[in-house]
């Protein structure tokens, strides 16, 4: 697998659904002003260092065997609390969370903010997001096809724990990477193992990529031109099914 460094990618940031919330500026600059810096002082990757590695139970996140969004919530603000993450006014109102349809929310699944995904004046795109995966939890293999404000380029930039990062290339997966029996096969399996610190870009603009998360999970920031949520594919056929792509 290729294990970037932070100082070499440092001298040198999909969504992958669609209906995510803009978090209002209100909200980000309070969070700013009242928990910005805490997370900074904690050091990324390590404010979970000394501590019980995070649990969790699928049949937490589920009530009378549906998906429970607020319980979804509950676990990614306990996932933000363990790493020092700022837990900003409007955070949990803010977050999108999905199981995907599976109904096996801890093993695949994402949960998301979304503060830009600006689209005019035309040729004018951008977007930036912070995605939160519990430990060992899979961000479902998709890619994205040519829509309205073209196709959609991405990278991104660790902040809390580790994320390993998967696309196009030789194959190369270490066996602490379990794909979930919900998910299938993958048909990419390239590896690139991304600490707090790291930019891992897509490789190619169109191709196959999914993450999976350290031990600890992760939290991350993505960056793109733009995210057209009905321009998203999936190969999983119940995450299809899910958001009618």
């Amino acid at each position: 697998m290729t294990n970037i460094s932070r100082r070499t990618l440092l001298a040198a940031a999909g969504l992958a659904a669609a209906g995510i919330p803009l978090a209002s500026a209100e909200a980000q600059q309070q969070g700013n002003r009242q928990g910005g810096g805490q997370g900074n002082r904690q050091g990324g990757g390590n404010a979970g260092a000394g501590r019980r590695t995070l649990e969790f139970k699928n049949e937490d996140f589920y009530t009378d065997g549906k998906f429970d969004e607020e319980k979804a919530k509950d676990g990614i603000l306990r996932l933000c609390r363990y790493h020092g993450y700022p837990i900003y006014p409007g955070l949990r109102e803010a977050l999108w969370v999905s199981d995907y349809g599976t109904g096996k929310f801890t093993t695949l699944g994402l949960a998301a903010t979304c503060m830009a995904n600006k689209t005019e004046p035309a040729g004018e795109t951008y977007m930036l997001q912070e995605l939160f995966l519990l430990p060992g939890q899979m961000l479902p293999e998709h890619w994205h096809e040519k829509g309205e404000f073209g196709i959609k380029d991405e990278g991104w930039f660790i902040r809390w724990g580790r994320s390993y990062v998967i696309g196009e290339g030789e194959p190369n997966l270490p066996p602490e990477v379990k794909v979930p029996d919900a998910h299938g096969e993958v048909t990419v399996q390239h590896c690139t193992i991304a600490d707090p610190g790291v930019f891992v870009p897509l490789s190619k603009v169109g191709t196959h990529h999914w993450q999976f998360a350290g031990k600890e999970g992760v939290i991350l920031t993505e960056v793109a031109n733009y995210h057209d949520g009905a321009s998203v594919r999936f190969i999983n056929e119940i995450a299809t099914k899910a958001f009618g792509n």
